[in-house]
């Protein structure tokens, strides 16, 4: 029996050491990918956004029109640190909200409105722990839409262009996977203080705009996710 208890005894020690050593490799193992995720600012860095809009003003676009994307692509540089600028494209599209027959013509509806926007960037990154940060920015740029497979019911001369300055505060909240590569969630709010005027494309012809206000600014919120690439020299952020 004693020689029982010394074997159980030992075999307990063994094990005990053994699985001590394994949260000790974990804990290293942690560490080491704390370390390496350990987000750092770059001189120069990417940030690609892609997203779902929503018209949120102007009534005719936000009733009678949805979101199906928007792609948002930015070249930038570290001015100082947390302060970055840059350049950017983006592109988006909005189409008639139902490919479906309208009870007003009887006609199938698909009308689309392609955006595209080049714009200036200012930004400003609030780091929150040493992998999440926030990202404050402003793009200001000018937007050229144009109008496809609208339908042309009484002949009129028609204007399938819009065009407007626009304004785009956004937010990104940012995890980093890895010291100069982050993903996170984006939103952004694009003005544009153009109105969009249906009369441009007929639209009065085709669907019912009865009691819908047609002067209001238009806006846009986006709302998806973010990333982040940095190149070239990195910065250790400010404690």
């Amino acid at each position: 029996m004693r020689h029982f208890f010394y074997t159980l005894l030992f075999v307990t020690i063994v094990f005990s050491g053994k699985a001590q050593d394994d949260i000790d490799e974990y804990d290293v193992a942690l560490e080491r990918r704390r370390v390496h995720t350990d987000f750092k600012e770059s001189l120069f860095s990417i940030r690609f956004a892609t997203t779902l809009p929503a018209p949120v003003s102007n009534a005719v676009l936000r009733t009678k029109f949805r979101g199906i994307y928007e792609a948002n692509l930015s070249f930038n540089l570290r001015l100082a640190t947390n302060f970055f600028a840059g350049f950017g494209f983006k592109d988006g599209l909005l189409g008639i909200d139902g490919n479906v027959p309208n009870p007003k013509t009887n006609l199938t509806l698909n009308t689309k409105m392609q955006m595209y926007t080049g714009y200036v960037k200012v930004g400003y990154n609030k780091y929150h722990t040493e992998n999440v940060f926030s990202t404050f920015a402003c793009n200001i740029g000018y937007n050229s839409s144009f109008f496809t497979n609208v339908v042309n019911v009484n002949s009129p001369i028609l204007d399938k262009t819009f065009t407007s300055v626009l304004v785009e505060p956004e937010y990104s909240l940012n995890f980093a996977i890895e010291d100069n590569f982050s993903i996170g969630i984006f939103v952004s709010y694009n003005y544009m203080p153009t109105a969009f005027s249906p009369a441009n494309i007929a639209f009065q012809d085709v669907t019912s705009i009865t009691g819908l206000k047609t002067n209001s600014p238009t806006g846009i919120i986006n709302f998806g996710f973010g990333f982040y690439y940095g190149m070239g020299k990195k910065f250790s952020r400010r404690k």
